[in-house]
């Protein structure tokens, strides 16, 4: 099962401050990066798995997913 980013942190029970504490990063910067996982660079991908407690194939990082998300819900409501 693959998580995103938000579903990773929820299950480690920490909060977006948390996890922007803990990459050393601001907390608006770790909530884009929640909002776009593609612009997550490589090591902070590798830092955010390691503190979560999960591999980086199990958290969704997909250059795509924001983008694929967005024409999903398009193509579904113009049929609608």
């Amino acid at each position: 099962m693959t998580l995103t980013v938000r579903q990773a942190r929820l299950l480690s029970d920490k909060t977006q401050q948390n996890m922007a504490d803990m990459m050393d990063v601001h907390k608006q910067t770790y909530a884009k990066w929640e909002k776009h996982p593609d612009a997550m660079p490589v090591g902070k991908a590798k830092e955010f798995s390691a503190i979560v407690g999960l591999g980086v194939d199990e958290i969704f990082f997909d250059p795509c997913s924001t983008l694929s998300r967005k024409r999903g819900r398009k193509s579904t409501e113009s049929s609608a």
